[in-house]
């Protein structure tokens, strides 16, 4: 398939997934956003009715304060105001109250006296229960939490639902004790209906909730939490009847059953404008795209896929008839004519850099090595020379000439026996310093023995090299770091001090060849403790971590060599593991080149990091971990 097939069809894929994927959208989520919106609104014009109940029943409530916080009530349920039925509760200034039921009652539930001129006044009607003589003790309207406290809410009468709020009959500064309590109510009428309406411009109907669900024991709690004020029993629910959103709210009375349904109709403008909008769009993008989608092929065809087919015939026939002497000519000064013409320059180096990558790949490729071995070798013998100076040093300062003319006098049987006493307190004192000299002496011996039993590790592991490639082994990474920190020169142990944190000694064995593993991690603590004495600073320290992490199925270890040195200069980093690049000023730019390639070969990977100059380094190590390896036959079992 041409590339010029498959760059037409990607592109008209690509122009019909975009339009799928715009129907999609407008299906699935713009539409339905803007059908989630009219249902919100839906929801919120029947929730505004439901809280048009509950101002209602505080408007109340504030009503019926202004009558039960007063002197001359609480005067007359106490008998000691005799003309307050005549003058307060004659018709006129009970309407002034905007009630349609005024009752006063004993707290005991007995009613005094009751008044309902304005319900009387259409001809009357039955209030139920607020008709009785008395009231259950019980009744919600008779409980207040305290003096200034308030029961309001929903009761059903024979003529309709009515709002209702009561407060204990107290005193015009609020004092007790309470004399009984009052009750107000107002019909829940087609009038307040319409008023509510009216003033919250909702489309609003009710209706007796004779068909409400039965309530749970948990929904009669959550109805009569509190004082029983209107709430909807059940979330609100919204349907769709015809062009309008109607949403259904039920609301309960003091006890907890439903008694009346509010009914909000929302016309479903928001969706069908949405939905125009949505159409129109649509229909404009696809006639765009179509457009967009042709003159792009044409453009795309003439400018760049033509070229690069010509670009294409040329580079198979170089590279299959191996002919770096032919030349491509097109005519162009845009890019495609400029990798023409680098095309035609990059054969042409081609022919020149075939012959001299022959010449040198095999030279540079021993010399590569060598640089490395002889690196490493440098690290090795170098402590070994700075010990067997210390040992000569010290070997200067032992006092045998004196121990000899001691020795010599002591023989003579002329020297008095005061001297030869002196003599052998003196050759006591000096046999002291020669045992302790000579223990001094063997300790570095061992050391500088097992620093060139390295250099012999490192030659021995070269000749294999030569032969085959690395054999891998399970390495203590802890005791390669401990052997490290021994074998380095005693400047460097005095200026540095090396913190091996326990985690290095549980994260286990690292496969991998040992000796390649001691050189790197020398090569590493050797810098650090360069980088520690080029800072000039007194406390110096490395710091060596290790976490586990698994890649790709199989566990690694991660160590961390951290220290606290002159740091590495941001553009450097890029730079630090290249070959010949050093920040030393004697460096050899040979010790991370090689460790990084020799990590690389075990399948790690070794980076650093630095805050800048002065700031310290920190390098990090990841090398697999040995339980990455198959049991060997027959080791199931053994310990």
């Amino acid at each position: 398939m041409s590339l010029r097939y498959k760059v037409s069809l990607f592109i008209s894929l690509l122009f019909l997934i975009s339009g799928g994927a715009s129907i999609a959208v407008n299906q699935f989520v713009i539409l339905p956003s803007f059908l989630e919106l009219e249902r919100q609104l839906a929801e919120r014009n029947t929730q505004r009715a439901v809280e048009a109940v509950h101002r209602d029943l505080e408007v109340l409530s504030t009503n019926v304060t202004a009558w039960a916080w007063w002197d001359e009530s609480k005067r007359y349920m106490e008998g000691a105001n005799s003309g307050f039925v005549e003058r307060e509760l004659s018709a006129e200034p009970v309407a002034s109250a905007e009630v349609s039921y005024m009752g006063f009652y004993r707290s005991d539930g007995t009613q005094v006296i009751h008044r309902a001129p304005i319900l009387e006044q259409a001809g009357g009607a039955d209030l139920g229960v607020l008709e009785d003589a008395s009231l259950p003790a019980s009744h919600p309207l008779l409980q207040h939490p305290d003096l200034r406290g308030d029961a309001k809410g929903l009761v059903s009468t024979p003529s309709g639902p009515m709002l209702v709020a009561s407060r204990p009959i107290i005193t015009s500064s609020g004092a007790g004790p309470a004399a009984g309590v009052l009750i107000f109510g107002r019909m829940f009428d087609a009038t307040t209906v319409e008023r509510i309406a009216d003033q919250y411009k909702l489309d609003l109907t009710i209706a007796p909730a004779t068909a409400a669900p039965a309530l749970s024991s948990v929904e009669r709690s959550v109805a009569l939490a509190g004082t029983g004020e209107p709430k909807s029993l059940t979330p609100i629910r919204i349907e769709q009847v015809g062009e309008k959103l109607v949403g259904e709210a039920t609301i309960a009375d003091f006890t907890g059953a439903p008694i009346l349904t509010l009914h909000v109709a929302t016309p479903s403008e928001i969706s069908a404008r949405g939905e125009r909008a949505s159409r129109f769009a649509l229909l404009t993008l696809c006639a765009v795209a179509l457009t967009v989608l042709g003159v792009m092929l044409s453009l795309l065809h003439v400018t760049v896929l033509s070229p690069i087919a010509n670009l294409t015939a040329h580079a198979v026939d170089v590279g299959t008839n191996d002919a770096l002497h032919k030349r491509l000519t097109l005519d162009r000064t845009d890019e495609l004519g400029v990798l023409a013409t680098e095309f035609n320059r990059m054969t042409d180096h081609l022919v020149e850099a075939r012959q001299r990558l022959v010449d040198q790949s095999f030279v540079l490729g021993k010399a590569d090595m060598a640089a490395g071995i002889l690196h490493n070798l440098g690290n090795a013998v170098t402590p070994i020379t700075v010990r067997l100076n210390t040992l000569t040093d010290q070997m200067k300062d032992a006092p045998l000439d004196d121990l000899d003319r001691a020795m010599a006098e002591l023989e003579d049987e002329t020297t008095t026996p005061q001297r030869q006493a002196s003599l052998r307190r003196f050759v006591d004192i000096a046999n002291v310093e020669m045992a302790a000299l000579m223990r001094s002496v063997r300790a570095d011996i061992v050391n500088v023995a097992g620093q060139v039993e390295h250099v012999q590790q490192i030659l021995a592991e070269q000749e294999r090299y030569s032969r085959a490639g690395g054999v891998g082994e399970a390495v203590d990474i802890a005791q390669i770091v401990r052997q490290v920190a021994n074998g380095l020169d005693p400047e460097f142990q005095q200026i540095a001090v090396i913190k091996l944190d326990p985690s290095v000694r549980a994260i286990g064995a690292v496969r991998g060849p040992r000796v390649e593993i001691q050189q790197v991690v020398g090569n590493l603590i050797l810098n650090a403790a360069e980088s520690i004495r080029s800072h000039c600073i007194s406390d110096g320290r490395i710091a060596v971590s290790a976490t586990r992490e698994d890649k790709n199925g199989r566990a690694q270890t991660h160590l961390v060599f951290q220290d606290n040195g002159s740091g590495i200069d941001p553009s450097d980093l890029g730079r630090i593991f290249e070959r010949r690049f050093s920040t030393k000023k004697r460096g050899s730019g040979l010790g991370l080149h090689w460790s990084a390639n020799a990590v690389a070969a075990m399948g790690g990977a070794l980076f650093t990091e630095s805050s800048g100059i002065g700031q310290g380094a920190t390098v990090h190590l990841i090398l697999p971990l040995a339980e990455n390896d198959e049991p060997a036959a027959g080791s199931e079992g053994m310990r």
